[in-house]
């Protein structure tokens, strides 16, 4: 009997051993995995899921004054430097549930299973773990909570043809797949898949699903009348009470915005009694004072005061007195609306959004009142509490930097006239206003030395744990107490900085980190301003008689009178007692006045204030500097307004005052008007004809073009650069009299324009002597700066460029001239043929390049600095090629990083100074041959002439001595001459018989000619003795004869060697030309083809999106047809609905109806019944 349990027991440990295989497809195996995948591995990933789920629904911080998301997934950034997030362990137990327990095995296939449609889809299946689905779509929502919309959007795409059998999965799967798509912005995708399921019929277990997803498609594309029906829909299968809410609010915000007040005041109603978090309930109470649809605003005033006078609502002051505004404010009350407004800003605590709202609000009000002064720090401290996403961002960006640069010359026009007015007041009404004003500075700092200490205080006990953290109060101790008993760093406790943070953002909002970080405006104070002259030293300060105020002379720490504001010298100093000071100080004015007028009329385009402006400014200075400009603006104004007697009185103003100015010229034209309109017309298409003809170097033209702009449109806004065309004419044409002159008068008239800074640095660089040459300024030209922009600037970037002094790098030599000044195609010759002669086995590329007005050669193939510089001795020794150059043409080597720093702001000057500083030991002969050019432009000739002579001289000679035959070593490494000896020319000792001294044979070595070819050494000969004089001349004549011959036929052999080099050489550069030719041609060819090509295929691109736009728009318009169709049966369906829900309540009632009357009449029988015994007892 044990024998058979053992037996028993065995088997079934056998059989689940079978089950936990996943290579097996049974029944067992199918129902063990699908088991142990959901009560082990996915019951732990969901309960991460759900946990993490709820954590970022909780953590999640709504912005309820713009419209709510729908999701708070929404909220998180769309692009993500790693992927992972909260779900990670989530991702982590779906992916080993699908490690251990996914069954793709195929199971045993049953007699007949190809004709029993069930079996054939079973056999079809990719997955048989009935459960593992669902580890899928929980990782995927896991990857899709995680923000990674792209990844979670491949798990949906794969999990729908993984199981693509089943229609449920596939459903869930792509209604996922298209959140996803939404989150992403990828619309049109999205609707793709949406339209698709609606199409092909959605399954009864995801419609819930297909209308919370659709609504949020439709709410992300602003169509929220669309999403209205969807979106309740999707509120009433909503499980989670706190998302519901949520939608809800998000609900009667979309009401609002499709102005259904009574639809949205219910809504937001449901909200706040549906016992939200407070914050979403206050925002909910406030919104529905927006949308009362009563007309008894007094009722919501109530509402809201009410709420302001709650305790709960101290932090929420801002919201509530911005909601109030709006009330005011739509009432037309804009008195109560600024009132409320501003004790919206002034009740902040938090100085957040919606501070800054309350803020962009009233200055909103100030700005259309015209009221620029007040509005300015309302636009000011709002950007300190928005953030640049904020949709109004960059209109309040704006409108704060006009408004600060208005506000800084109206408070200096109020300054200065303020000083004025108090210094000519009678001296003891000065003093006592002086004596008024310390008094407050005094009674301003008592109050904030109090606040000081009260702070203080309130941060110890704080510190000591015994404090109250009030609202308002600030924590800035310097030493905190340690739970040690010690005392650390304030800024070594993370607590306390953030506490800190915390305080300060509380009062000052958001600051930027800068100096004077308290002031609105940093470049005045009251009572300090900047002066452009400062006393001297010594000098004491004048009183109001004229005659130097006492110093004060106590010594030590108290600082000087003149610099205390407790005393009334501090004050008397900045007061215009003197002619001088009263006229720097109307300098002031004048330019306040007219730099407002400008910001009116151009920036803030308000015409009324800024003609005020301008007639202010010539009312109180008629010879005001402005005069010329403020007339012709006033006239412009008073023409476009429509005020022809003011612009006829202004006209006549500027042309008797000034008769020869441009204006006067432009206004006395009877078509100015109509020159006026064209001038920006045509002014662009004439200036690049214009520009065309001076890079063609027709000279007339361009002066002629000028003159026509200069009388037909002498306003035209490019008038300076067609001045500066005209100026380069003279370059062309060699006058340099009439080029500066020229260069004087545009800057002079155009000191701001963007040409006068280059214009400038040529008139500098021609009042320094240097010398023009035809085609450009030759000082000028060497002393260029590359890589300027159009604006003649340089970006950040390039501006921080510096030159590498690295040795081990690619090298080029660079071969530089003035454009024109150089035959290029002679040059490059030149070049080529002398590294083709000298450099058999290196390669060495020319490239000619075109910077600006300078041209350059450049060699390359250097591989470091050593290399470079051994190339630049050679080509400028004795068998180079350097020597021979025009004197226009600078040789320097220079690195390939070096180049590009060059050519990105950089100046030869620069770029030689900084090559002499680090290499100079090794070229010095660089720097040297650029001084040389730059120190006069005269020499340049000279200097010329010179290398012609040296190059002359190292020629070889036919005239040279008949003793001397260039000769080599057999090394070939230094030229000598050879000098026959001394001893073949005696001189006979007496006339009969000449004795010969014994004369051993002169071995000569051979000459090596620079053809290479050796020719036989001269021998001297040998004499006999006793020869008579006649045959000794007679044989040294026939010797010199000989010597002649030879070296007439070494010469000889020689030039023919060297011809038949040079015509090797030619020979060999004309076949490289004509190999470049040909591969410049097969380039053309192909990049011929190549555009060619790219037409085409532009040209099917173009069509093949003309078609897609075809095909999208017909699809788009099926689309809204079938989904207008389909909302009306939707509406259709709702409506069939409350109508049948409408006949089964009444149906109800008229049941309940005659229940009542039966059980009455019952009643009134029992009662008759009971009657009637008791009448016959």
């Amino acid at each position: 009997m044990k024998r058979g349990f053992w037996y028993i027991g065995a088997l079934l440990i056998l059989l689940c051993l079978g089950a936990c295989s996943t290579k097996k497809n049974t029944k067992a195996s199918r129902f063990y995995h699908a088991f142990t995948t959901r009560y082990n591995i996915y019951f732990n990933g969901k309960e991460a899921f759900n946990e993490a789920l709820k954590s970022q629904l909780d953590g999640h911080k709504d912005n309820y004054a713009d419209m709510i998301y729908m999701y708070p997934i929404s909220a998180l950034p769309k692009e993500k430097s790693e992927t992972g997030g909260p779900f990670d362990r989530t991702i982590e137990k779906s992916n080993k549930a699908i490690k251990l327990h996914s069954i793709q095995a195929k199971p045993a296939k049953k007699p007949g299973w190809r004709n029993d449609p069930k079996q054939r889809a079973f056999q079809e299946r990719e997955e048989y773990n009935p459960f593992l689905k669902n580890s899928w779509l929980i990782m995927g929502q896991a990857q899709f909570y995680n923000a990674d919309f792209l990844q979670a959007s491949a798990t949906f795409s794969y999990i729908s043809r993984h199981y693509a059998t089943d229609e449920e999965v596939v459903a869930e799967a792509r209604l996922w797949q298209a959140r996803c798509y939404s989150e992403m912005g990828w619309y049109y995708e999205s609707e793709d898949i949406l339209d698709k399921l609606n199409k092909n019929g959605i399954p009864a277990s995801c419609q819930e699903q297909y209308a919370a997803v659709y609504a949020d498609y439709l709410i992300k594309n602003q169509r929220f009348e669309e999403a209205i029906p969807y979106l309740r829909t999707a509120i009433k299968d909503e499980r989670n009470r706190k998302q519901r809410t949520r939608m809800k609010y998000l609900l009667g915000q979309i009401y609002a915005d499709q102005r259904m007040d009574e639809l949205a005041y219910k809504t937001f109603g449901e909200v706040a009694r549906s016992n939200p978090p407070y914050e979403l309930e206050f925002a909910a109470r406030i919104r529905q004072t927006e949308v009362f649809p009563g007309a008894n605003y007094q009722k919501v005033v109530k509402m809201l005061e009410r709420m302001a006078r709650s305790q709960k609502n101290k932090d929420y002051l801002d919201q509530v007195y911005y909601a109030l505004g709006n009330v005011y404010l739509s009432q037309k009350d804009t008195a109560n609306a600024i009132k409320h407004y501003q004790m919206g800003i002034d009740k902040s605590t938090l100085n957040g959004m919606d501070k800054a709202i309350c803020q962009i609000k009233l200055g909103d009000i100030y700005f259309t009142t015209r009221d620029y002064v007040k509005a300015q720090p309302c636009f000011n401290g709002a950007l300190a509490g928005i953030q640049k996403e904020y949709k109004d961002y960059e209109r309040v960006s704006k409108l704060s930097a006009v408004l600060d640069e208005l506000v800084v010359h109206v408070e200096a026009v109020h300054l200065q006239d303020s000083l004025q007015a108090l210094a000519k007041m009678p001296e003891a009404e000065r003093l006592a206003i002086i004596d008024k004003k310390i008094e407050q500075v005094k009674k301003e700092e008592e109050e904030a030395k109090a606040l000081a200490e009260k702070e203080a205080y309130l941060a110890e006990q704080a510190a000591k744990g015994t404090g109250i953290d009030r609202p308002g109060t600030e924590l800035n101790p310097t030493m905190l107490p340690t739970t040690s008993g010690g005392a650390t760093f304030y800024f070594y406790n993370p607590q306390t900085v953030a506490q800190g943070k915390t305080q300060f953002q509380r009062k000052w909002g958001r600051r930027p980190l800068e100096d004077n970080w308290r002031r609105r405006k940093k470049e005045l104070s009251t009572f300090n301003m900047d002066t452009d002259e400062e006393l001297a030293e010594g000098e004491a300060p004048l009183g109001p008689d004229g005659e130097p105020l006492p110093t004060d002379s106590i010594a030590g720490d108290t600082p000087p009178v003149a610099d205390d504001p407790h005393t009334r010298e501090y004050y008397l100093q900045q007061l215009p007692f003197t002619e001088e000071d009263v006229a720097a100080s109307n300098v002031i004015i004048i330019d306040g006045l007219y730099n407002m007028a400008m910001i009116y009329k151009d920036k803030l385009e308000d015409i009324p204030l800024a003609v005020e402006a301008f007639e202010n400014l010539e009312r109180r200075f008629p010879d005001n500097e402005h005069r010329l400009e403020s007339y012709y603006q006033v006239y412009l104004m008073a023409s476009r307004s429509g005020d022809a007697a003011l612009a006829a009185a202004y006209k006549t103003k500027l042309m008797e005052a000034f008769p020869e100015s441009d204006y006067a010229v432009a206004l006395a034209d009877p078509n100015y008007e109509y020159n006026i309109r064209m001038m920006d017309v045509v002014q662009d298409s004439i200036y690049e004809a214009t520009y065309e003809r001076y890079l063609a170097g027709d000279t007339s033209a361009v002066r002629k073009s000028y003159r026509y702009v200069s009388e037909k449109y002498p306003l035209a806004t490019l008038m300076p650069k067609f001045m500066f065309l005209e100026a380069l004419t003279y370059v062309q044409s060699g006058d340099a009299e009439s080029f500066k002159l020229a260069l004087k008068a545009l800057i002079d008239k155009y000191p701001s324009a963007d040409v006068t800074e280059l214009a400038g640095e040529m008139l500098k660089g021609v009042l320094r002597g240097r010398a023009m040459v035809q085609g450009g300024v030759r000082g000028m030209t060497w002393n260029l700066r590359f890589g300027l922009g159009e604006d003649g600037s340089l970006s950040a970037a390039d501006s921080a460029r510096v030159f590498s002094s690295e040795r081990n790098m690619p090298y080029q030599m660079l071969l530089v001239y003035p454009t024109g000044s150089v035959d290029s195609n002679q040059l490059l010759f030149v070049a080529a043929a002398y590294n083709f002669a000298n450099f058999m086995v290196k390669e060495l590329d020319l490239e000619p390049i075109q910077a600006g007005s300078m041209s350059m050669l450049a060699i390359k193939g250097f591989v470091n600095l050593d290399e470079a510089v051994q190339y630049y001795k050679m080509i400028y020794g004795k068998d180079g090629y350097a020597g021979a150059l025009s004197e226009a043409v600078v040789v320097l080597p220079i690195s390939d990083d070096n180049y590009e720093t060059l050519m990105h702001g950089k100046t030869l000057d620069e770029y030689i100074a900084f090559f002499d500083e680090h290499f100079g030991e090794e070229l010095p002969e660089l720097a040297a041959r650029w001084d040389a050019r730059m120190e006069a432009a005269e020499e340049e000739a000279k200097a010329g002439e010179a290398a012609e002579t040296e190059r002359t001289e190292e020629e070889p000679s036919a005239a040279e001595d008949e003793r001397e035959i260039p000769a080599r070593e057999e090394t070939g490494a230094e030229e000598r001459p050879f000098v026959l000896p001394d001893s073949l020319f005696l001189r006979p000792e007496s006339l009969d018989t000449i004795a010969v001294p014994e004369v051993d044979t002169i071995g000569v070595q051979p000459v090596v000619l620079p053809g290479r070819e050796e020719i036989p050494g001269v021998q001297a000969p040998v004499e006999d003795e006793g020869m008579t004089l006649e045959e000794v001349m007679e044989i040294r004549a026939r010797e010199a004869a000989e010597e002649e011959a030879r070296r007439e036929e070494a010469r000889k052999a020689f030039e023919e060697k060297q011809k038949a080099d040079e015509e090797l050489r030619e020979r060999k550069a004309k076949e490289r030309e004509e190999l470049r030719e040909r591969q410049e041609e097969e380039e053309r060819a192909l990049l011929k083809a190549k555009r060619e090509r790219e037409k085409q295929l532009e040209k099917e691109r173009k069509a093949k999106l003309k078609q897609a736009e075809a095909d999208r728009k017909a699809k788009l318009k099926a689309r809204e047809e079938l989904r207008k169709e389909k909302e009306r049966a939707y509406k259709q369906k709702l409506k069939e609905k409350e109508k049948e829900r409408k006949e089964k309540e009444r149906a109800y009632k008229k049941k309940l109806k005659e229940r009542e009357k039966a059980r009455k009449e019952a009643l009134k029988a029992k009662e008759k019944e009971a009657r009637e015994r008791a009448k016959n007892r």
